[in-house]
């Protein structure tokens, strides 16, 4: 298991929604949150947050080339830097983040994580939930 991830502003969202943004800390030493995720997100007071200024020249690729967002742009250009696993549940950023080798998971695998190592009862309930939320799309 890492100590440390960093998270996308989906993934922050999806757990906030059903009341499990606490599982981040149980289950990781640190989450880093670029600057551009807190700006989208809100301030998080998790006591395992650390905030990271993004400088990279990747981002310009990953904002204008491929049009992700800010926040996922700063995650994965982090991610890549630093070589940290990161948190993403947007398919495009998912699969740019792939493409660069970067070790990824999203709202579904964290919470499988913390049904595994007894944290959480049930995974399927809280997908079940985001779903009913409107947060997942099962085709």
């Amino acid at each position: 298991m890492p100590e440390i991830v960093i998270v996308d502003t989906s993934v922050l969202i999806a757990l906030e929604n059903i009341d499990q943004l606490h599982l981040l800390c149980k289950i990781y030493k640190e989450i880093v949150l670029p600057e551009a995720v807190v700006k989208e997100f809100g301030n998080l007071n998790l006591n395992c947050l650390s905030i990271k200024k993004v400088e990279s020249k990747l981002l310009n690729i990953l904002l204008k080339a491929l049009n992700l967002g800010r926040g996922e742009a700063e995650v994965i250009a982090f991610s890549y830097e630093t070589g940290i696993p990161a948190l993403i549940d947007d398919q495009k950023a998912r699969k740019v983040a792939e493409d660069l080798g970067i070790k990824i998971s999203g709202t579904i695998g964290l919470l499988m994580k913390a049904q595994k190592l007894g944290i959480l009862k049930s995974a399927v309930e809280k997908v079940l939930e985001l779903k009913k939320k409107g947060f997942l799309h099962f085709r």
